[in-house]
């Protein structure tokens, strides 16, 4: 996986900002942004020279969307159920005093949890949204014998990507402030940050199929 390249890569696109300008405008409308990202992931490993969707394409972007969001909500269920019953408790009761002990215990147990969940959880996640770039259907995302499998199989790769997204995810947030100060920087970055995220998933893809 090239970081670098997966933040440049869009500018090799001759429409490049009549894209941008339309992902961008897109961003605002639920399941866009998501679906952009499976979108550039698969259009990569399908070998194409320009994996930013074209404007024909905007319909399967919007599709792939709800179905990555909706496994995303399942993949995270868990840190959803156990937020509320560690948290809830806590604030039924009653005494000011035992409301702080019950809300620091609690928040300990789930910062614990959260860690030992979530890295798993995520490159779970990113290989299933490979799995279902590859495929276009959602089963992909609940083969979970079959992902485990491939995750334990292909760890380092999925650790280094993991690393990587988090690693853009970063550098969006060090820019974020700057692009607060215009109406559409926001979006734009957000938009920024799905298709070059979506470009490290499919160069991961291309990893495990041992193309690159």
């Amino acid at each position: 996986m090239d970081f670098g390249r997966a933040i440049s890569f869009p500018f090799d696109d001759d429409e490049w900002p009549i894209k941008f300008i339309l992902g961008t405008l897109l961003t605002f409308i639920p399941f866009f942004a998501p679906g952009y990202q499976v979108r550039v992931a698969r259009n990569l490993i399908r070998g194409k020279s320009r994996p930013i969707p074209e404007t024909d394409e905007l319909g399967q972007v919007f599709v792939d969307g709800v179905m990555a969001t909706l496994a995303g909500m399942l993949y995270f269920l868990p840190l959803i159920l156990v937020f509320c019953l560690l948290f809830f408790p806590a604030m039924l009761a009653g005494q000011d005093d035992i409301f702080a002990l019950m809300f620091c215990g609690s928040m300990c147990c789930m910062s614990v949890f959260m860690l030992l969940y979530t890295v798993p959880a995520m490159a779970l996640y990113s290989l299933a949204i490979i799995r279902y770039a590859e495929t276009g259907d959602f089963s992909a995302f609940v083969q979970f014998g079959a992902l485990w499998s491939d995750m334990t199989g292909n760890a380092g790769l999925l650790l280094k990507l993991w690393l990587y997204v988090v690693g853009m995810g970063l550098l969006a947030s060090v820019i974020s402030p700057f692009a607060a100060a215009t109406v559409v920087g926001v979006p734009l970055l957000i938009f920024w940050y799905h298709i070059s995220s979506g470009f490290l998933i499919g160069q991961a893809g291309l990893e495990l199929e041992g193309e690159i």
